[in-house]
């Protein structure tokens, strides 16, 4: 699974971050559907439009976590396999990818807020190791270096 993955912290009510996402993907010609189990909002259906897909969950205090891919292999209607994120340099798709980047810069645009990194494992800021654990507001001590998790005996970065 290749996706764009981004979260903002708004500033704004869930509500009003809701009707944003709302507006701005109907504008667009997106429907709201269930896709594989997951609700995302969708535009093509396969073979000659390709499938593009952007979720975006709301929390109530106007938090944004959006989502956003394409089909990689979309042969006939309603089927297709893969997925492509529509921000990776690969040529593949490249004028499909630069209207679904273009949403997505768009989406975030009117959104507003600043963006959330979540918690979990990144490379290392010091490059002291491989690894490095963010809880979602800070660099803590706990590293990885090949498969060796550990603390490191120098604390958070």
């Amino acid at each position: 699974m290749s996706r764009y993955m981004k979260t903002l912290s708004t500033g704004r009510s869930g509500e009003e971050a809701q009707r944003i996402v709302n507006e701005y993907m109907q504008s667009e010609g997106l429907k709201y559907v269930d896709e594989r189990g997951e609700m995302v909002w969708r535009k093509g259906v396969g073979a000659l439009t390709t499938p593009q897909f952007i979720k975006a969950d709301v929390t109530a205090d106007g938090v944004v976590s959006i989502q956003a891919w394409m089909a990689g292999a979309a042969l006939i209607p309603g089927v297709w396999g893969g997925e492509i994120d529509p921000t990776d340099g690969s040529p593949y798709g490249f004028a499909i990818k630069a209207v679904l980047k273009k949403r997505i810069t768009e989406l975030e645009s009117r959104l507003g807020g600043t963006p959330i990194t979540p918690a979990g494992w990144y490379p290392d800021p010091t490059q002291r190791f491989e690894q490095r654990y963010w809880n979602g507001q800070q660099w803590t001590a706990d590293v990885v270096r090949g498969t060796e998790q550990s603390v490191d005996p120098a604390g958070a970065a």
